[in-house]
């Protein structure tokens, strides 16, 4: 069984409370590699073969970030840019046929993301789904957090992570 493989981008994940508290779950998760791209690229510089490679041993690949004025964190942003672009043209298009998904925190309330005042939540990750589909991944449903900076209590924010680390395992690779 392939591992599954979350990418974290975060750009202060120390003070995140809900970023943090979903990585402190899936840690608990076996066969979960959990990958800081603010860790392993302080200087934004991507290593796109060892990112390929990386990919390439992986089952299941799942974005996680907080969402920053309706758009992911700017380093996340050129992994995708950068990655995604090179899996179509490495040798076995890495990410052809893998489950994708998406895990998003965010700052505003659900209903700021439940159509009556824009766009709904999928609306919003629209070109991360494109993207899947651009790379023949397989798109996995979203998971979010509403709500995080007003005033979500600690409580909810470790429920949420709880059910967090079930939708990992929910949608690993078999």
């Amino acid at each position: 069984m392939k591992k599954t493989l979350v990418v974290l981008a975060h750009p202060d994940m120390e003070n995140s409370r809900a970023n943090k508290a979903f990585k402190e779950e899936a840690e608990k998760l076996s066969n979960v590699e959990l990958y800081n791209i603010y860790e392993k690229y302080p200087d934004g510089k991507i290593d796109v073969e060892k990112e390929l490679k990386l990919l390439s041993e992986t089952g299941t690949l799942i974005l996680q970030f907080p969402l920053f004025c309706f758009n992911c964190p700017s380093l996340l942003k050129e992994w995708i840019d950068t990655v995604f672009v090179s899996s179509l043209y490495s040798e076995n298009k890495v990410l052809k046929g893998k489950k994708i998904g998406v895990a998003v925190t965010t700052g505003g309330i659900a209903s700021r993301y439940d159509g009556t005042n824009g766009l709904t939540i999928k609306e919003v990750l629209k070109p991360f789904l494109l993207s899947i589909d651009y790379v023949e991944g397989i798109e996995l449903p979203i998971y979010s957090l509403f709500g995080v900076k007003p005033d979500l209590s600690d409580e909810k924010i470790v429920e949420s992570a709880k059910k967090y680390a079930e939708y990992i395992k929910n949608n690993s690779q078999d």
